[in-house]
């Protein structure tokens, strides 16, 4: 066990000093930082790193504001966008996937299936505008572009606006946040297909397997019920696999995030990113990729720490089936 864990903190460092080179390879193709190569690569990399330590940042090129600030105000929308669609995809991916293992052997298990995996391979950068556009045409209200009505100030107290919006001690904050939740809306619907189909998958896949073990025929046998069953045995050994899949989940709607905010103006990380390789500002995109390199690593730490807690000594074969 102390192997495998020096092993997992030795590949941490190695990815941290990995995503450090990728963001000081970048923030030198900037002739303006060429002081940043003086007297040698090797010293402006270890001034760097340390000026990261110290949590300096640095400015942005397009207006001089400090990047600690930018990074604080754009980075809790993403989070927000993904942390709400994660959340959907769950409470819609498991029970289509339970449903689809329990009538495995007819049309509806095959078309789950099948829709599952023709799901993961639409291009949410075309459904965006799509629904966008439809939902204009209807004259739905949650055809919004941003994250809420600009008319209503929203103060920057956790930075997540569906937080942050019940803290108005307005008289319409009833209203501000009916307007929050329309402009969430489609965005989310947007992000949460693709995590969807593959939570779907995974626990169709697994549910299946529970199903065709001798332990749960035999449950079957002796009159237990189909909720039983799916009590007893199959929830019990497949909800934990999505454990170890947390990461992969939030590293795919994340890079989606990243497209749907430039259509759907959504004010994230992804937009301002977008906007910064515009207009070739180097600071931003090399502090832009360490901020969304650390999100993925943090998340991948919770998921291995609770995956540890769940099965310490992998017993139970989650990660291989």
């Amino acid at each position: 066990m102390l192997f495998a864990f020096l092993r997992y903190l030795g590949t941490l460092v190695l990815t941290l000093l990995i995503l450090s080179s990728v963001s000081y390879s970048i923030l030198v193709q900037d002739p303006l930082n060429g002081v940043l190569t003086t007297p040698t690569i090797y010293h402006g990399y270890v001034q760097y790193i340390y000026n990261l330590l110290q949590g300096d940042f640095g400015i942005t090129y397009n207006g001089g504001d400090p990047l600690n600030d930018i990074i604080l105000t754009v980075l809790p929308p993403t989070l927000e966008l993904c942390f709400t669609a994660i959340l959907l995809a769950v409470l819609f991916g498991i029970p289509l996937g339970l449903f689809g293992a329990i009538n495995r052997d007819n049309a509806i298990g095959i078309s789950i299936r099948g829709v599952s995996a023709l799901g993961l391979s639409i291009p949410v950068f075309w459904i965006a505008p799509l629904l966008l556009y439809f939902s204009a045409i209807e004259g739905w209200e949650i055809s919004a572009i941003g994250q809420h009505n600009l008319l209503y100030e929203i103060k920057p107290i956790t930075g997540f606006a569906i937080i942050d919006v019940w803290f108005i001690e307005e008289h319409y904050r009833t209203k501000v946040i009916q307007n929050v939740l329309q402009h969430l809306v489609l965005p989310t619907l947007v992000l949460t297909i693709l995590p969807t189909m593959e939570i779907t998958r995974i626990i169709q896949q697994r549910a299946e397997y529970v199903f065709s073990q001798n332990y749960v025929k035999t449950a079957s046998t002796r009159g237990k019920s189909q909720i039983q069953i799916l009590h007893h045995y199959v929830l019990r050994n497949t909800l934990p696999l999505l454990v170890p899949q947390t990461t992969q989940l939030f590293t795919l709607v994340l890079t989606q995030c990243m497209l749907v905010e430039s259509t759907l103006g959504w004010p994230g990380i992804g937009r301002w990113l977008i906007e910064a390789v515009t207009y070739q500002d180097y600071n931003s995109i090399s502090i832009g990729v360490v901020v969304i390199g650390l999100c993925i690593i943090i998340v991948n730490v919770l998921s291995e720490s609770l995956s540890f807690i769940l099965d310490p000594f992998n017993k139970k074969g989650w990660y291989a089936r």
